[in-house]
């Protein structure tokens, strides 16, 4: 469902999926590619989410801010992760059910394992975090090369969705709401 509240009416790029069963509204955008799976809801009612060119919202994921939030490109937010504000690089894994609360800035090439909690702090290129709260390492190259492009799997799911005829039908310029 995608809805407007306060005037805003979320932009969504035309090539994007989005599950019928998910929930956007507000003062969002997002880029070519992307999809947005299952159960996730993306409410930018008090601020703007940005979200990149190629990004995976998976099932049951929640995007929410108290101001702002922009995901970079190749975002990959796996089942149940949770984002509260912030920056989040690009060519970045958040793990199952990990959770990024309010100012974070995560670079880019950075897996966020599952269940890890990453409170508002700077987390550099190039890091894996894990554990409760989130611990900074450096990423190993077995893992930098998965962040190569997390999404690929996930473009190319979205757009069999979209050619079986699933999801909504988001319009060349999306400038009402869809339901």
């Amino acid at each position: 469902m995608i809805r407007s509240i306060d005037g805003k009416t979320p932009q969504i790029h035309p090539s994007v999926f989005v599950s019928e069963a998910a929930y956007v509204v507000g003062d969002v955008i997002i880029g070519e590619g992307s999809s947005i799976w299952p159960g996730a809801v993306i409410r930018a009612d008090y601020g703007r989410i940005i979200i990149g060119k190629n990004c995976s919202i998976q099932d049951n994921c929640v995007l929410h801010t108290d101001d702002y939030l922009e995901l970079g490109d190749n975002v990959l937010m796996t089942h149940g992760a949770v984002i509260h504000g912030g920056k989040v690089g690009s060519n970045v894994m958040i793990g199952v059910n990990a959770v990024c609360l309010e100012d974070c800035d995560v670079g880019d090439y950075v897996l966020i394992g599952a269940g890890a909690i990453v409170t508002g702090t700077a987390i550099p290129s190039e890091s894996l975090v894990i554990g409760v709260p989130g611990r900074i390492r450096e990423l190993p190259a077995v893992h930098r090369q998965r962040l190569e492009n997390p999404t690929a799997r996930y473009q190319e799911n979205g757009r069999k969705f979209i050619a079986a005829g699933l999801g909504l039908q988001i319009p060349a310029s999306d400038g009402g709401e869809t339901g």
